[in-house]
């Protein structure tokens, strides 16, 4: 069957959603993306940065001829594969190379710089890196799952509660936000007081699975959110946070498990989060997907 190239229009917010669910159920693993990063890139990261219609042009989409997606390449700081197999068609992964440098040099002026994480189990991509001139940096990122296989603990100390998303005005959880990652009273924080809560619009949003620990003083000082895919009975958990002030205090590990607990019931066999962290290793993840990071820079022939 022959698969031609288009490019992203913002209609396809679904049709690409869907296609990450669809690929998880075919492959038993994630890809690269999972919805929550697809949908958190497109309701809060692009959008505070106002960027979004600069994004959506590096978005490209390869159609068998019945219309469904066989592969789509997008942006965050590199440039990601999403593919409905392990190992797509050596043709099909010279055109997804091709969009990404194509791509790059209209952001460099004429110079190609990127680079792309590939799963390690994808070793056709990494054939094709390797000849259009890639190397591998030494470089990894990751997919860690958690199976949700027991009951999990919500110990909290006193002082403090746990609340669901619509229990919460979004200027604290805004506010939330900013003295987790510690950049208040910049640009930035005016930004994401204006479009936090446009993550409430993305199509897995939950109010019962965005969660905030609670101060006396009615501040989020901990909080997560979860992103759930029913088709394939996971989470996926973005964002997490604890403002820099109450660490160490387990507020983190209980909005976590209360999270945890809300997956059970509805279902969830297993949650995931990237970018693995010591915190997260405790909690009982683990590496299910290593991505092999390949760079390349220079002019394309």
């Amino acid at each position: 069957m022959n698969i031609n190239f288009r490019s992203y229009r913002s209609e396809d917010l679904l049709k690409v959603r869907h296609f990450l669910i669809q690929s998880y159920s075919k492959l038993k693993t994630p890809n690269t993306w999972l919805i929550d990063r697809w949908e958190f890139v497109i309701f809060f990261q692009e959008t505070r940065s106002g960027t979004l219609e600069q994004w959506e042009q590096k978005v490209g989409l390869w159609e068998y001829e019945n219309g469904e997606l066989a592969a789509v390449v997008c942006r965050d700081d590199g440039f990601y594969f999403q593919c409905a197999e392990m190992n797509p068609p050596e043709k099909l992964l010279e055109e997804m190379f091709a969009f990404a440098e194509q791509k790059a040099e209209e952001e460099n002026g004429g110079y190609v710089e990127l680079y792309v994480p590939i799963p390690e189990n994808m070793t056709s991509a990494a054939e094709v890196a390797r000849k259009r001139g890639y190397h591998q940096t030494g470089g990894k990122e990751s997919v860690n799952s958690l199976r949700l296989d027991k009951e999990f603990p919500v110990e909290l100390p006193s002082g403090f509660r746990i609340c669901s998303g619509d229990e919460i005005e979004v200027t604290a959880k805004a506010l939330g936000h900013i003295m987790a990652f510690d950049y208040a009273e910049t640009a930035e924080a005016e930004l994401t007081l204006l479009h936090y809560g446009n993550m409430s619009n993305a199509p897995s949003y939950n109010p019962q699975l965005d969660l905030s620990v609670v101060n006396d003083a009615g501040e989020v000082v901990s909080f997560c959110n979860i992103f759930w895919d029913s088709s394939n009975r996971i989470g996926a958990l973005e964002p997490i946070g604890t403002s820099i002030n109450y660490r160490k205090l387990g507020l983190g590990r209980a909005v976590l498990h209360e999270g945890f607990n809300r997956l059970k019931q509805l279902g969830a066999s297993k949650v995931y989060v990237g970018s693995m962290q010591p915190f997260y290793e405790k909690l009982g993840f683990t590496t299910e997907v290593w991505l092999q990071v390949w760079e390349y820079s220079g002019h394309t022939d």
